[in-house]
């Protein structure tokens, strides 16, 4: 399974609250039933408007699809982000109809986002795995340039989604176990050389299940069910590594959850093709795939209308 990293010592400028915050991550994942729980958030202690209560996930799930959000006073200066081609906004070109859902999330709190190869602070590329092995654009890489540039500033937010690109090379792949283990060590590795940093704020979103695509869809039923049981096994052991990281506060995007509503109910959520994908067409009306594998821009928007709920809304757990 996955290897041990040890932890630098933190700065003594750190607050309580973070020691705080990694111990009620670690007494969750310790009493979680699901492995994919459904909680949004874990809530920043003695920040308001950061946190999520567990009674509260429900209404963010049925308000994924719902209209536009009106903007929000911004709680952060910056985002940051590491990431494939689901969160690239023009390092390798575009992979949707119109934004990606990073760059809507951005607009909802007043900033902007712009690929790291302008100037910008969103380093997703295309095609990019957490694999460190699997290329100069892994998100490791990503990680290392960001850290190489500057240190991490207060009130910015670390946005780290990846493995879905893992997920796809292992379908079909002698070696599918090994390569998810490594693709959830890789993930973990970036979170505490980002923390090591000084980043505080993180967005993890866990990934949906990849076998719902167009692409693994038109592979067959066995490609189908491993790319849900190495979803699965992803998800679980992403769990698992949030509860290991010391010193950072973690909100969480169950996606898994999320992208099985819209298969469920498409059309309660707006979408009246989530099987096909829309060919590229600029429009896409109330289609869910844009191509094989990429959401349309309607899907990013939705999707983060869900992220913005899961950073922004008041925690109300009495802990």
């Amino acid at each position: 399974m996955m290897n041990e990293v040890p932890h630098r010592q933190r700065p003594s400028r750190r607050p309580e609250w973070l020691k705080w915050e990694t111990a009620k991550i670690r007494d969750r994942a310790k009493s979680a039933t699901d492995p994919f729980p459904t909680t949004s958030t874990s809530r920043l202690p003695g920040k308001p408007g950061r946190g999520l209560s567990l009674a509260r996930v429900t209404a963010l799930a049925a308000s994924l699809f719902v209209g536009p959000l009106v903007g929000a006073a911004s709680s952060f200066e910056q985002i940051v982000v590491f990431g494939d081609s689901l969160s690239d906004s023009g390092n390798a070109g575009g992979f949707s109809n119109g934004p990606v859902w990073v760059e809507y999330l951005a607009e909802k709190f007043g900033l902007t986002l712009k690929p790291s190869r302008a100037g910008g602070s969103n380093y997703a590329v295309g095609g990019a795995r957490l694999d460190p092995q699997s290329g100069s654009n892994n998100l490791r890489a990503q990680a290392d340039a960001y850290l190489r540039r500057s240190r991490a500033p207060s009130g910015t937010l670390y946005i780290v989604y990846g493995g879905a690109n893992d997920v796809l090379a292992a379908v079909g792949n002698p070696q599918a176990n090994p390569m998810i283990d490594a693709a959830v060590n890789s993930l973990r590795d970036i979170l505490t050389e980002l923390a090591a940093g000084q980043a505080v704020d993180f967005l993890v979103p866990n990934l949906p299940d990849v076998s719902i695509t167009p692409a693994i869809q038109s592979r067959g039923r066995a490609a189908v069910q491993e790319a849900t049981e190495f979803t699965t096994r992803f998800n679980r052991q992403l769990v698992q590594v949030l509860a290991q990281i010391s010193g950072i506060g973690v909100h969480h995007l169950d996606v898994a959850q999320l992208a099985e509503r819209v298969r469920e109910d498409p059309s309660a959520l707006g979408f009246t093709n989530v099987t096909t994908p829309c060919n590229q067409l600029s429009g896409c009306q109330g289609y869910l795939f844009w191509d094989n594998v990429h959401p349309t821009t309607h899907a990013h928007e939705r999707l983060a209308g869900a992220a913005f709920r899961a950073i922004t809304s008041p925690y109300t757990n009495s802990h």
